[in-house]
Parts: structure tokens; sequence; C-alpha cells
């Protein structure tokens, strides 16, 4: 906790402080809009840091599949449900983010 508001006030700093987004598009079909970019990268982020706490806190010799039917401690089972948990945040926000795209090409070519 003590260093919770430093945190908060750095991810509001890299949040506002995209002036310039870099949309990526992995192939024609798969478009996200410009603004989710920061989105993406603080969740990849995120998935860095947790995927790397369950890496140094897991027992030796359990692979990463077999996590969930072993005994573990609560802080590697925290940085497991937190891996998770940002997987399917960035998997969700990337859908979303192919659907705004989506549906923003759909309505400019029906407005016009």
């Amino acid at each position: 906790m003590k260093y919770a508001k430093l945190f908060c006030f750095v991810a509001s700093m890299t949040l506002f402080s995209a002036n310039q987004a870099f949309a990526f598009t992995l192939t024609r079909r798969i478009r996200v809009p410009d603004w989710m970019d920061i989105y993406f990268a603080e969740l990849l982020f995120a998935l860095s840091i947790s995927y790397f706490g369950v890496m140094v806190t897991k027992p030796r010799g359990v692979p990463f599949k077999q996590l969930a039917q072993v005994q573990i401690s609560p802080l590697a089972n925290f940085f497991r449900v937190l891996c998770l948990i940002m997987v399917w945040m960035l998997v969700l926000m990337f859908f979303a983010g192919m659907f705004l795209r989506r549906y923003a090409e759909f309505s400019a070519r029906f407005a016009s």
C-alpha cells in the first residue's frame, strides 16, 4: 500500500501522455482503434509482471499447466490468478476493439 499512490499516478500519466497512438493491424481483418493501444500496452506490462511473479514463486519441477492441481503458496496463487485475469482482460479488450473498429467502419459506410 506504500506505493499505491505512486502506481496510480504513473498509470494515469501513462494514460494521459499518449498523444500519438500506434494502431496495430495484424492482418486485414484484425484491427483495433488507435486509442486502445495504451490500454493494450498497460495490460501487456501487467501480464508480464504477473507471469514473472508466477515463474519466480512456483515450485520447481511443476509445469505451468499443473499449478491448479498442486498445493502452492498464497503468493504464487495470487500471481497465478492475476496472470489468468490479465490474459482474459487482454483477450476481451482485443475482441471489443475489433468489434468497435468494425462498428465504426460499418456506421461510416452507411452514414454518408
